[in-house]
């Protein structure tokens, strides 16, 4: 417990200088969390020894994708994913299911990191984003441990309950809603209203998806990179999904 409490303690201390300030400290945050990630990521698959040296071209390709000119982004993709996808036919210890995972890697922070930039033009998104996730995050806890009957999804994650779910869809809004309304006169209303609302539902739907990983793989955490707290992907699963939501609300609202 004091090894948790002291690794919650330096995590907070490193991430939240650039999430409150943004610019090139946030660049570098998401830099390690792509970089972080691709590595707990594929650390995981089970031939990861014999093609480490991918780890960089997946990389390169995330990176790529954020900074090519647009016209030339369906070209990366389309590469990428078809280098990735032919590797098995020319390599015995790169299988398919290495290949499709690498496939699902770059597509997903591909995502991630376009949208960060996205987020870095105007990094108070990330403090709504931020309130709606660990909101929720904390309030399907509490109210899981307090009134948690019902299960949700036993074959993926035993302990959460419906009942967990939507308390924390409800405390994530009004968190979100009541701290953002200090600073959204400098936002689009509708956006941030949007994350608050959205941001609560998806990060159960994040901490889902990456829990359905971890389960076929038969592991307790992606990492130890954090001790007492698992890997990278363990603390930024719910919040990487919702700064998709974000990706994806700023290209219908603000382009």
């Amino acid at each position: 417990m004091k090894t948790r409490i002291l690794t919650a303690i330096l995590i907070i201390l490193v991430v939240a200088f650039p999430v409150f300030y943004g610019s090139w400290p946030l660049e570098l945050l998401a830099l390690f969390i792509v970089c972080a990630g691709a590595w707990e990521w594929m650390r995981i698959l089970p031939g990861f020894s014999n093609w480490s040296w991918l780890l960089v071209v997946a990389i390169g390709g995330v990176l790529g994708a954020r900074f090519v000119p647009g016209s030339w982004l369906f070209v990366l993709v389309a590469c990428v994913v078809l280098f990735l996808w032919g590797l098995p036919v020319f390599m015995e210890r790169f299988s398919i299911v290495d290949a499709n995972s690498l496939v699902v890697f770059f597509v997903l922070f591909s995502l991630f990191y376009i949208s960060m930039g996205e987020i870095i033009a105007n990094h108070m998104y990330l403090w709504t984003i931020v309130f709606a996730t660990y909101g929720s995050d904390t309030g399907a806890y509490f109210i899981g441990r307090a009134f948690g009957r019902h299960k949700m999804n036993p074959r993926i994650s035993p302990k959460k309950s419906w009942e967990g779910f939507f308390g924390g869809v409800v405390s994530g809004a009004i968190i979100s809603i009541a701290l953002s309304s200090l600073y959204w006169s400098n936002l689009n209303v509708t956006v941030n209203v949007l994350l608050c609302l959205l941001c609560p539902v998806f990060a159960e739907l994040g901490d889902l998806c990456f829990s359905a990983i971890k389960r076929h793989f038969g592991i307790k955490d992606f990492s130890n990179l954090l001790p007492g707290h698992g890997g990278v992907l363990d603390r930024v699963d719910s919040l990487l999904i919702n700064i998709l939501v974000f990706g994806v609300l700023f290209h219908i609202f603000l382009i």
